[in-house]
C-alpha cells in the first residue's frame, strides 16, 4: 500500500514539472503592428490588480482593529487637508489644489460645502493607501510583457509641473521610471468643473506604452463610517451600490464599458477558448449614458464623460477592497485594448493594439448639495445638460401609444434548400390595423420587421421589398392605408449586422476587421451554453460602407411613404475597425452612426432606435426597449429609473415585448413605475411556424392571441398615460420595502406595490403586486 502511494505521489510530482515545462515554452504576448509596419516584442505573464494592490497594501489585521477601536472611542486622528492654494474662483466656486500631488479641492463660496480629490483619512492608514488615495491618476501601463498598475505618487521620482490656464490649472505629469509623460487640465465652472488630458500631451519615450488613465478616483469619495449615501452607476436603466457601514467583503470592482462591448475584441465579449470558440458573458445590461456620480451627507456632483467616452470605462469600488473603507467611482479611459490571437499550433497568443487611441478626454463634473445630492438631482442635472447639448425639448402627447412589432418573414431551412415561412404579410398588417382601430386605440406606432427579401436574416444591408408577403405595390399600399388611419408606420432597417450568407455584401470588402485582421464574425450565443452558435454568425460592416448603405437608400423610403424607419443596432451597438488600412475608431463609428440617423430623420421623417446610447439622444422619435432592469451584480444594491427620469416628457420610450416578459406581473409593475409605454412583437400566423428556423426568440407572439390581452394592457396604461404624458419626472423614492413612488411635475403620482402582500401608503392601501395613480393638482 506504502508503494503504491509512493508511486502515485512521484507520478504526480512528475505531471507536475512537465506542466511546468510546456508553460515555460508557451508564446510571448505583445503589440499588434503599428500602421507604419513597425513591430513591438511580445511577451509573457499579467499582472493583475488583485496581486498590486495586495503588494502595495500589506494590511493586518491587527491595524485595521486598532483604527475600528480608535473610531469608536471618537479618538481618530486625520491628516490635513493637503490642498489648500487656490488656483481660481469665480462667483460661486473656488478652486484648489495640492502641490504636491495635484490633487484639488472644491468649496462651495455660499454653503461652505468642500468636494475633495482625495479622502479625509485617520493618520494610522497605510502610507502606500495613503499614496494611493492621493494620487489624482492611476495609470496601467505594459511594455509587451506584462500589464502593470500605477499611480502618480507611487514613486518618489515621479514629477509634476503647474501651468495656469483660463479660469483653471494644468498639472503635467512625469512617470520618470516608465518614461511616460501626460497632462491633466482642471477648469472652473459656474456649476462644478471640467477635467481634461489633452491627446497632445501623452509621450511614450520609452519602451512601454499606455493602457488607460484613471482620472480623480477617489473624488467626493464615501465613508462607509457614515452609513449613508450611494454610488450611482449607469448600469441599464440605473444602479446604486449604497454605502453600509455593516456590508459582505467584498473581492471584486465594477468596470464596465461605456456604449457596451467593442465587438471587434473577442476577450469583451467573453472568455476565448480557441479560434472561432468563444463563451459569450452571461446576459447583463449596458452603459447607456456616459455618467456616474456619488453623494453623501447633502453632498454629491454628477460627472459626465463629454469627450472620449466611446474608449471608456466607469469604475467603481466598494469599501474593504484593498483595506480601504472608502466606496469610490471615476472614469477610466483606454488607450489601448487587448485580444487574443491563435496562430497554427502555437495556441493562444494575448496582443495589444499597436497605436493608441488618439483623442482628448473630458469629464464634466456638476457638483450637487442637498436635496440634489440625491440620484433623482443627478438625473435632472444630467436632463438639463442635455436640453443645452443635445436640444432635447419638450414633446407634446395628444394620444397614447401602443407599439406593435410585426414580424413579416423568414427563412426555413429544410433538408434540401430552403422555405419562406410568410408570419405577417402586408394585406394582413393592413387587417391588424383595423382589428386595433375597432378596439378604440387612438394612437398605434407599427414596426415592421422582416420585410425585406428572404425576411428577417435576408439580403441586408440592401432592402427591398420581399414578393411573397405582397412585394413593393402592397408596402405602398399599407403606408398610405396606415397614414390614412393616423398610424406610424416604421421599417426596419439593418445596416449594421447583416447575416453571414446574405447576398447583399461583400464580407471582405464591406465588414470590418479584428486585431488579427481577419474578418471579424459576430455569432448569436446559446442561452444554455454561452458558446457562439456556429449557425447564427453575422458580420459587422465597415461604418463607411453602412453609411453610404443607407444614404443609396433614402429614396426607396420616401417612395414608399412610410412614415419613419428603425435603424437597428444604431444606438445599441458600437465597435471599431482594427483594420491596419482603414483604422476606424469607436468615436469615428459613433459620428456615422449619428449622422445616419440624423438624415434618415430629416429626409423621411421619424426615426426609432432600440436601447438608447447617449449619443442618439436629440436624434431620435422614440426608443424602443430602453432599458428597464440593471444587470445585479453582487456589488449593486438596488435598480433606479435614472434614464427614464432624464428624458420622460422629452423622448417618447417603451419598455421589452410585453409578449416576451420572463415575469408578467412584476414587469408590468416596473413599466408603470417607470414611466413606459405597452409594446408586442406579434405575428399573423401562429408561432408555431417559427420551428425550424432562426427565429427561437418568439416564444408567444400569436396575433389571436395576444389581441385582447394587448388592448386590456393598453387601456389600463392609457389611464395613467393621461396624466402623465409629456410630463418630466420630478421625483422617485422608496417609501417601505418594495413600495415606490414617482412623481410628475404635475403633482400626478404612481405608487408601485411590489410586495405580495397589501401594504399601507399615506392612508391608501396598495393590494399586493398592484399599483395605485393620485392624480396631480398642478397643471
Amino acid at each position: 500500500m506504502k508503494d503504491q502511494l509512493a508511486n502515485s505521489k512521484k507520478k504526480i510530482s512528475i505531471f507536475f514539472i512537465c506542466l511546468l515545462l510546456i508553460f515555460s515554452l508557451l508564446p510571448f504576448n505583445g503589440f499588434a503592428e503599428e500602421t507604419d509596419g513597425e513591430e513591438e516584442a511580445a511577451t509573457t505573464a499579467e499582472t493583475t490588480a488583485e496581486e498590486e494592490a495586495a503588494t502595495d497594501t500589506e494590511a493586518t489585521d491587527e491595524n485595521a482593529g486598532d483604527t475600528a477601536a480608535d473610531e469608536e472611542e471618537g479618538e481618530v486622528e486625520y491628516y490635513p487637508i493637503t490642498a489648500t492654494k487656490k488656483v481660481t474662483e469665480n462667483a460661486n466656486l473656488e478652486l484648489y489644489i495640492d502641490e504636491k500631488s495635484g490633487n484639488i479641492r472644491l468649496v462651495n463660496k455660499k454653503s461652505g460645502y468642500e468636494w475633495l480629490g482625495s479622502p479625509l483619512v485617520p493618520t494610522s492608514t497605510l502610507a502606500n493607501n495613503k499614496k494611493f488615495m492621493d494620487s489624482p491618476v492611476h495609470i496601467t501601463t505594459t511594455d509587451g510583457s506584462s500589464i502593470s498598475q500605477t499611480y502618480t505618487l507611487k514613486e518618489t521620482g515621479n514629477k509634476l509641473e503647474y501651468t495656469d490656464i483660463e479660469n483653471g490649472i494644468r498639472v503635467d505629469f512625469e512617470l520618470v521610471e516608465e518614461k511616460l509623460r501626460f497632462a491633466v487640465e482642471y477648469t472652473l465652472t459656474d456649476d462644478g468643473f471640467i477635467v481634461r488630458v489633452p491627446d497632445d500631451s501623452i509621450k511614450e519615450e520609452g519602451t512601454v506604452r499606455l493602457i488607460s488613465l484613471e482620472v480623480l478616483p477617489f473624488f467626493n469619495s464615501a465613508d462607509e463610517q457614515l452609513d449613508e449615501g450611494a454610488v450611482f452607476l449607469p448600469d441599464g436603466s440605473g444602479a446604486l451600490m449604497k454605502v453600509r457601514k455593516v456590508h459582505p467583503k467584498y473581492y471584486n470592482s465594477y468596470s464596465e464599458p461605456v456604449y457596451g462591448p467593442d465587438h471587434t475584441f473577442l476577450e469583451q465579449l467573453g472568455e476565448v477558448l480557441a479560434s472561432g470558440f468563444t463563451i459569450g458573458d452571461a446576459p447583463k445590461e449596458e452603459i447607456a449614458l456616459p455618467v456616474y456620480g456619488i453623494y453623501q451627507a447633502g453632498k454629491g456632483f454628477l460627472a459626465i464623460l463629454t469627450e472620449g467616452e466611446e474608449t471608456a470605462n466607469i469604475n467603481a469600488t466598494p469599501a474593504g477592497v484593498r483595506n480601504i473603507p472608502i466606496y469610490r467611482a471615476g472614469p477610466e479611459f483606454v488607450y489601448r485594448s487587448q485580444d487574443v490571437v491563435f496562430i497554427g499550433s502555437s495556441g493562444r497568443i494575448p496582443l495589444f493594439q499597436g497605436k493608441r487611441t488618439e483623442a482628448d478626454r473630458e469629464v464634466k463634473f456638476i457638483l450637487l448639495e442637498d436635496e440634489e445630492a440625491h440620484y433623482v438631482g443627478m438625473a435632472h442635472a444630467y436632463r438639463e445638460y442635455l436640453q443645452e447639448t443635445a436640444g432635447l425639448e419638450k414633446v407634446t402627447e395628444n394620444t397614447t401609444p401602443l407599439h406593435v412589432l410585426l414580424v413579416g418573414g423568414i427563412l426555413r431551412e429544410e433538408i434540401v434548400g430552403s422555405t419562406f415561412i410568410d408570419m405577417t404579410t402586408f394585406e394582413q398588417a393592413k387587417e391588424i390595423i383595423e382589428k386595433y382601430a375597432d378596439a378604440g386605440v387612438e394612437s398605434l406606432k407599427i414596426t415592421f420587421k422582416g420585410w425585406t427579401k428572404d425576411g428577417l436574416y435576408g439580403n441586408q444591408p440592401e432592402h427591398k421589398a420581399e414578393r411573397k408577403l405582397g412585394g413593393k405595390k402592397k408596402l405602398e399600399d399599407l403606408a398610405e392605408f396606415a397614414k390614412k388611419q393616423g398610424v406610424d408606420l416604421y421599417l426596419d432597417a439593418n445596416y449594421v449586422r447583416p447575416f453571414n450568407e446574405s447576398k447583399g455584401l461583400k464580407p471582405t470588402k464591406d465588414a470590418v476587421r479584428s486585431i488579427d485582421r481577419e474578418v471579424t464574425e459576430s455569432p448569436n450565443y446559446h442561452v444554455s451554453s454561452r458558446l457562439g452558435n456556429v449557425d447564427q454568425v453575422f458580420y459587422l460592416m465597415r461604418p463607411d460602407h453602412a453609411e453610404e448603405y443607407a444614404k443609396d437608400e433614402i429614396e426607396k423610403y420616401q417612395d414608399l411613404g412610410v412614415s419613419g424607419v428603425h435603424l437597428s443596432y444604431m444606438a445599441d451597438m458600437l465597435y471599431s475597425d482594427q483594420n491596419p488600412k482603414h483604422l476606424y475608431t469607436r468615436a469615428q463609428t459613433k459620428e456615422s452612426w449619428v449622422k445616419t440617423i440624423s438624415l434618415f430623420r430629416e429626409k423621411i421623417g421619424k426615426v426609432s432606435v432600440d436601447y438608447g446610447h447617449a449619443y442618439a439622444l436629440g436624434h431620435v422619435d422614440e426608443i424602443n426597449q430602453i432599458p428597464m432592469d440593471s444587470s445585479h451584480f453582487v456589488i449593486l444594491d438596488e435598480t433606479v429609473p435614472f434614464y427614464q427620469i432624464v428624458i420622460h416628457g422629452l423622448v417618447p420610450y417603451s419598455g421589452q415585448p410585453s409578449n416576451l416578459r420572463n415575469d408578467s406581473k412584476v414587469e408590468l409593475l416596473r413599466m408603470i413605475e417607470y414611466g413606459a409605454t405597452p409594446s408586442f412583437e406579434l405575428t399573423y400566423k401562429s408561432t408555431d411556424n417559427l420551428k425550424r428556423t432562426m427565429e427561437d426568440r418568439l416564444f408567444s407572439s400569436t396575433f389571436d392571441f395576444w389581441f385582447d390581452r394587448s388592448v386590456e394592457e393598453y387601456n389600463r396604461f392609457k389611464e395613467i398615460h393621461e396624466l402623465t404624458k409629456g410630463q418630466l419626472i420630478v421625483g422617485h423614492e422608496q417609501v417601505q420595502n418594495k413600495v415606490y413612488v414617482t412623481t410628475y411635475e404635475n403633482g400626478t403620482q404612481v405608487i408601485v406595490n411590489y410586495n405580495r402582500s397589501p401594504k399601507s401608503v399615506d392612508g391608501s392601501v396598495i393590494k399586493a403586486l398592484d399599483y395605485e395613480v393620485r392624480k396631480g393638482e398642478r397643471r
